[in-house]
C-alpha cells in the first residue's frame, strides 16, 4: 500500500460444531515438542496451546471463544506467551497479548 512489497501469508483457522462441542482452532500444530491443557472458565470449556520450544504454533479450543481468539491473535502478531502463564489458569487471557 506504501510502496511496499510485503507478501501476505494468511495463517490457518478453523471452526466447526459437532454436536455439543464448538472446536475452534488458530495455526497449525505440526512439529509440536509439548502441549499446555489449559482449563476454560465454563464447564466443558477448554484449550491446547501448542508449542515447539518457547514458539507458539497453535491453539485447539473446545467451547472456549477467548482462549481461541487470544491464541489466533498471538499467532498471527508472531507472539508466544510464556508457556508457564499459559498454562497457569489463574492468568487472564487477555494478560497474555
Amino acid at each position: 500500500m506504501m510502496g511496499e512489497e510485503v507478501a501476505y501469508v494468511a495463517k490457518p483457522w478453523f471452526w466447526s460444531d459437532q454436536y455439543d462441542v464448538k472446536l475452534q482452532i488458530a495455526g497449525l500444530n505440526t512439529g509440536y515438542d509439548q502441549v499446555i491443557t489449559r482449563p476454560g472458565d465454563k464447564e466443558g470449556a477448554v484449550s491446547f496451546w501448542y508449542y515447539q520450544g518457547d514458539t507458539l504454533l497453535a491453539v485447539d479450543a473446545a467451547n472456549d471463544p477467548r482462549a481461541y481468539m487470544i491464541g489466533k491473535r498471538l499467532i498471527e502478531a508472531g507472539k508466544s506467551p510464556e508457556r508457564a502463564l499459559v498454562a497457569d489458569p489463574a492468568t487472564p487471557l487477555k494478560s497474555l497479548m
